[in-house]
């Protein structure tokens, strides 16, 4: 959470909105340093109250593809998210970010398959990218 209220975008800022719903239930809390926080748009801890579209699953991609095509695509994004997070991103038990999205579609364009698509898309705020 941020407690900056003198930041030019804390109104549009995730870590501001949540310090300011903070309920009393809560005894302790864990705010980003309010003397490392630059109050701008640059500010490494801004995150924006805009909702991004996450992926989940990719299982009907390796319908489309051919043998050759699926073990190049396997093969790469296995050396990205290691073996379980490649099984858990291609069932849909983990879901695939912004920068993540792209990544794949540029596996995807890379082997000659860039119209195909995720099994899903979510709306979801990005505390993380």
């Amino acid at each position: 959470m941020c407690t900056r209220n003198d930041c030019k975008v804390c109104n549009h800022c995730l870590r501001h909105i949540a310090y300011n719903d903070v309920g009393k239930d809560l005894k302790r809390l864990m705010i980003v340093n309010p003397l490392l926080v630059e109050p701008n748009e640059q500010c490494e801890h801004f995150r924006t109250d805009e909702l991004a579209t996450y992926a989940r699953g990719f299982v009907k991609m390796k319908q489309e593809m051919l043998p050759r095509q699926y073990d190049e695509f396997m093969i790469r994004l296995i050396g990205r998210f290691g073996r379980t997070g490649y099984y858990e991103r291609r069932r849909g038990q983990r879901l695939c970010s912004p920068p993540e999205i792209e990544f794949i579609r540029k596996v995807l364009q890379e082997i000659g398959l860039p119209d195909l698509e995720f099994d899903g898309y979510e709306q979801q705020y990005n505390w993380c990218d």
